[in-house]
């Protein structure tokens, strides 16, 4: 709440706009985001883990099923729109995986409520600690994997074909620009031998000569920004810009055929353009739409994701990169872990700076605009956690026999902690880079944790430590 705070009074001072505060959310979804995921991810992941884990995807998937039949029912009973169902799913189906349950578990431990999660008698704070953020972690991983694919395409505007999101830098229009600016040059050059031109050209040779005495870099500037800044009517009827002829006495313009070294970075794009159509030639047609296809539903923090479960379950790759004493992990991968850790400040500045909208937002919010926030808030902080508790309830009962984890205290604590959190934070940063409901997220999640939060979390924590303490043995 205090950076949140600490964004609200940034915007007020008028130090983050609008535009700011979207620049900075795709900033953080193309680089910081995926710096997080990419660390948490493949530093928990490991073949070994996954399989002594096994009953968290599962978990996972039950949650899902139970959020999104129950999101389903309650928005079409309340008569919502498709574009409100939509935002109302996200809302019920991706919930805080990583900030809040972890700070409640690290500080349960430590509490004299921690000895109820103690596995055996020579369990430690610690390690109940450390158990907890394990769970965490590992449940994070699919829920970030879903929440970067499918939670996106939910965050999408009306209609989709208006927006459209470029996580790629603009080099694109830079080598069109580029490309036209060489073309002007070039056609300036030949413009300057017409008779037509002359009027312009002994205008701009007065001023040429004029400046001779300054040296070779203002005779340059000159040549070009001053010649054209005078149009004649010859100008007017060419859309290229006149550049003066060279003196022949003076040889003023000697070095001048530089400038056109701006045709050889035309004709490198134009290189590099012909030989990717030509691999690209060579690649089947159905790899080309397969693609195609998926890139149309994957993001930045999706790409990291998958390359972080791509090191995490190849024992070699791991060691390198997260192994202390390899030699990349004290210069790249700590790096990167430090611009992860970037990722959630920044997304709760963007949330307080986006405070300010509220305050000055003229939109009716008794109408169609508050339905979908309270059917979201309902859901997931009161309807989810009544099913959630039992099916983990049911877990921890009879799952021992079929695996050893069901008996940790702290998982099952854990389980129904991560089934019960508020919505995720990070959906905000999507509806900003996306455009969509960006007001109503932002409603979302004041009051879930502002608000609702509290009480209910404290309940359902309650719930947790007196499930565990009398129905594992």
């Amino acid at each position: 709440m205090v950076v949140v705070f600490f964004g609200f009074c940034l915007t007020k001072a008028g130090y983050i706009t609008t535009d700011k505060q979207k620049w900075l959310s795709r900033l953080n979804m193309v680089f910081f985001t995926p710096c997080l995921l990419f660390t948490n991810i493949a530093s928990v992941m490991s073949l070994k883990q996954l399989i002594d884990y096994w009953p968290i995807p599962c978990f996972y998937i039950i949650f899902f099923i139970l959020s999104f039949t129950t999101a389903q029912l309650v928005a079409r009973m309340t008569g919502l729109t498709r574009e409100f169902r939509r935002f109302v799913l996200a809302c019920v189906m991706f919930s805080n995986t990583n900030s809040l349950p972890i700070a409640v578990i690290s500080s349960l431990a430590v509490s004299e409520a921690g000895k109820v999660l103690y596995w055996g008698a020579d369990d430690t704070q610690q390690s109940v600690a450390a158990r907890g953020i394990s769970y965490a972690l590992f449940y994070a991983i699919f829920g970030n994997l879903v929440r970067w694919s499918y939670g996106y395409s939910l965050l999408q505007p009306k209609d989709e074909s208006t927006v459209v999101v470029d996580y790629s830098p603009q080099v694109r229009h830079l080598g069109q620009q580029t490309a036209t600016t060489a073309q002007d040059y070039g056609t300036a050059t030949a413009a300057t031998k017409s008779p037509s031109s002359g009027a312009s050209s002994t205008h701009s040779s007065d001023i040429l000569l004029d400046v001779e005495r300054d040296g070779g870099m203002a005779r340059r500037t000159s040549s070009v920004t001053l010649a054209g800044d005078h149009p004649t009517k010859h100008q007017q009827k060419q859309p290229a810009a006149t550049v003066t002829p060279p003196n022949e006495a003076t040889g003023l313009l000697s070095s001048f055929p530089s400038l056109p070294s701006d045709l050889d970075d035309q004709d490198n794009t134009s290189d590099d353009t012909t030989l990717w159509q030509r691999i690209k030639a060579r690649i089947p047609e159905s790899v080309i739409s397969w693609v195609t296809w998926a890139n149309n539903f994957m993001t930045p923090p999706l790409y990291a994701a998958i390359l972080a479960l791509f090191v995490g379950l190849i024992p070699p790759f791991k060691h390198v990169l997260f192994a202390q004493d390899s030699f990349l992990y004290p210069s790249f991968t700590s790096a990167i872990q430090s611009c992860g850790r970037a990722a959630v400040p920044i997304i709760l500045v963007c949330l307080g700076a986006q405070l300010t909208d509220i305050l000055h937002s003229d939109r009716d919010h008794h109408g169609q605009g508050a339905k979908p926030v309270a059917v979201a808030i309902t859901v997931r902080m009161i309807l989810v956690p009544l099913m959630v508790i039992p099916t983990v309830l049911l877990f921890v009962t009879y799952g021992s026999s079929w695996a050893g984890i069901a008996t940790d205290p702290v998982f099952g604590v854990m389980m129904i902690i991560l089934g019960c959190t508020p919505t995720a934070i990070n959906l905000v940063q999507i509806s900003q880079v996306t455009g969509a409901f960006e007001e109503e997220m932002l409603r979302v999640l004041f009051w879930s944790y502002g608000v609702v939060c509290v009480p209910v979390f404290t309940v359902v924590v309650f719930a947790a430590l007196s499930i565990v303490d009398k129905f594992i043995f």
